[in-house]
This record gives structure tokens, C-alpha cells and sequence, in this order.
């Protein structure tokens, strides 16, 4: 077998099982388990939500243990979401991705960064809330960039240009972007340094102003929405990373 193939193929494996575990905690998260004891949300062994049965370890494996039970619980027999091998299938392809744009040591870096900033995301959208420590995580894996690859200078400024953009109006307009908001997009221009923040910054903006307009013109019938903007900072994190460098290539050629 290719040596590059068992590479992706145990990445793959290790971003299921990575993907499997974030999706337990995000559910952990939102339904205020790890609020209340967050050791015990993390280490709990995985149980059906129904009966709370401990799940068997062979039924653990990603993908293959949900195909095994046919999506239900080998105890109670009801079923299992089926966002669980979803979630794994996704995190596996992330790694395939890390593995495949990015270069050792940072592939786990960028992995972890992007998983988290997922993560993160998908918090905002069911709580409203993003999460300091996630934040944490991820601002500590931008450092790490920034010791192997350097242009701390760089990496200062995206941070101040995200916390300027995103800071004045919640001082200013009540109700604007949220003091994670701020965190998180302060966190995404450390990790990204000042050229792909702007990328970032014009992908978060532009894609969260028309999901705006489009949710008070469809539903709430009024321009005051409140929506959660971390799934936008996460999608321009996300397109500038992979592909900032060619966004500002075009975007030069056409001037």
C-alpha cells in the first residue's frame, strides 16, 4: 500500500474518532451538563440518551459501530442521531484536508484550530453563547503557529483589526456583536496575521449581513435580528486559511 494512502486513511480514522468525541461534548455543552460538573462531561463514558445504557466499545468504533447497531441502542433499541457518524465522516475528511493543504508539525495544529472553530460555531448557533475556553484553545494554537512560522508583527495586527471592527459597535450600537464575538474574531486574526484576516473579515461580514437580511425579510419582519455570528467568523476562518493566499493573489490581478 502507498505510503501517502495509509497516511490519510489513519488520519482519516483519527479525525472520525475525533469528530465522535467533539460531537458528545457539544451535546454535553448545550444540554448544561458541562456546566454543572465539566470533568464529568468530559470523562462520562458515552451512554444512550434514552435508557443510558453504556455503550459497548465495539459500537464505539466511528461509522462502523453506528452501521453495527443500525442506529439504535443495542439496549433499548430506540434510536441513535444520526448526526453522530456524520460528524465523524466530516472530522475525518477535515483531517484528509489538513493533512493534504498543510505541512508537519502544523497539520495537528490546523486540524485542532479547525475542529474547534466548528465547534465553536455550532455552540453559537443552538446557545447563543460562544464558549471562553474554546476560544482559549484556539487562540493557543494560533501561538504555536506564530512560534514555527514566526510574523508575530503580522499576527498582532490581524488580532487588532478584528477586535477594532468587532468592539466598536458593541460599544456603540446596543445590541450588536457579543463579547465572544469579539474574543473569537480577536483570536481568528492572531492565528491568521493581517492579510488573511482581511479575507476573513469580508467572508464573516458579507455572508452574515445576507443571512440577516434574508432571516428579517423571511421571518422576524424587522431589520433588529439578533443572530449568532460565530458560524460566519468560522466560515471565513476556514475558506481564508485554505485559500486566503489565492483570494489576494486574484484579488491584486484585478486591480
Amino acid at each position: 500500500m502507498n505510503a501517502s494512502l495509509i497516511i490519510y486513511v489513519f488520519g482519516f480514522l483519527f479525525g472520525a474518532s475525533w469528530g465522535s468525541f467533539l460531537y458528545t461534548f457539544i451535546i454535553r455543552y448545550t444540554n448544561g451538563m458541562y456546566a454543572k460538573n465539566a470533568l464529568h462531561a468530559l470523562t462520562f463514558p458515552s451512554h444512550c440518551p434514552h435508557c443510558k445504557a453504556m455503550i459497548k466499545p465495539v459500537y464505539l468504533i466511528p461509522i462502523i459501530g453506528y452501521l453495527l447497531t443500525k442506529g439504535r441502542c443495542s439496549g433499548c433499541g430506540k434510536p441513535i442521531s444520526f448526526l453522530y457518524p456524520i460528524a465523524e465522516i466530516a472530522s475525518g475528511c477535515i483531517a484528509i484536508a489538513s493533512i493534504y493543504f498543510f505541512y508537519w508539525p502544523l497539520i495537528p495544529v490546523y486540524f485542532i484550530a479547525v475542529t474547534t472553530t466548528i465547534c465553536i460555531a455550532i455552540i453559537d448557533t443552538i446557545t447563543m453563547e460562544i464558549p471562553d475556553f474554546l476560544v482559549g484553545i484556539f487562540f493557543l494554537s494560533g501561538i504555536i503557529v506564530c512560534f514555527i512560522e514566526g510574523g508575530w508583527l503580522a499576527h498582532i495586527q490581524g488580532l487588532a483589526l478584528m477586535v477594532v471592527v468587532f468592539l466598536v459597535p458593541l460599544l456603540i450600537v446596543k445590541g450588536g456583536f457579543g463579547g465572544g464575538d469579539v474574543k473569537f474574531a480577536g483570536a481568528i486574526g492572531f492565528f491568521l496575521g493581517l492579510h488573511e484576516t482581511i479575507v476573513a473579515l469580508e467572508i464573516a461580514l458579507v455572508t452574515g449581513a445576507l443571512y440577516g437580511i434574508g432571516y428579517a425579510v423571511l421571518k422576524s419582519k424587522t431589520l433588529k435580528v439578533h443572530i449568532p455570528f460565530g458560524p460566519f467568523l468560522t466560515l471565513g476562518f476556514v475558506l481564508a486559511l485554505m485559500f486566503g493566499k489565492d483570494i489576494i493573489q486574484i484579488y491584486l490581478q484585478m486591480l
